[in-house]
């Protein structure tokens, strides 16, 4: 099972709130971002799936919402969620490992995606698009569920 099926597999046999990494409050994150774009302009959330993000960050006004998620089901369960509003996101299905390019960020978040990748190779690649989409002066969060963490990117 590749990745994409794997990650697929558990958002078809769970529900959002069973899914070990679920907050029904992201409180940190939007903390932390808030803090990182006090301007609130460009967000990219890595790994974003049905994660309640994504409507604070819509909720907060900020300039542009991207939601990358290796997941078309998890991603359906956030726009499912948000009705009318998910029209206010790029929603963007893919493996980070393998996606080109992202569209420009002031702020990248991962809570936990980076986390995952144990090929050294497929850090390479995430580090790579990290430095390629963080605008200058941007910032990266990366975040595991159990510690957080942050880092300036540029």
């Amino acid at each position: 099972m590749d990745r994409h099926e794997h990650w697929n597999s558990i958002y078809q046999t769970k529900a959002v709130t069973e899914v070990s990494w679920f907050e029904s409050e992201p409180q940190i994150s939007v903390e932390l971002i808030n803090t990182a774009s006090f301007s609130h302009g460009r967000v990219l959330d890595v790994g974003g799936g049905a994660s309640r993000l994504v409507d604070r960050l819509v909720a907060t006004g900020f300039e542009s919402v991207t939601v990358l998620d290796i997941s078309e089901i998890a991603l359906e369960h956030a726009q499912a969620r948000l009705g009318a509003q998910a029209a206010q996101v790029h929603w963007i299905v893919g493996d980070i490992c393998q996606i080109g390019q992202l569209p420009p960020c002031d702020v990248w978040h991962d809570r936990a995606v980076f986390h995952f990748l144990t090929e050294p190779n497929d850090r390479r690649k995430y580090v790579d698009l990290v430095t390629r989409t963080v605008r200058i002066g941007g910032h990266v969060l990366t975040l595991r569920p159990s510690a957080h963490t942050t880092v300036n990117a540029r």
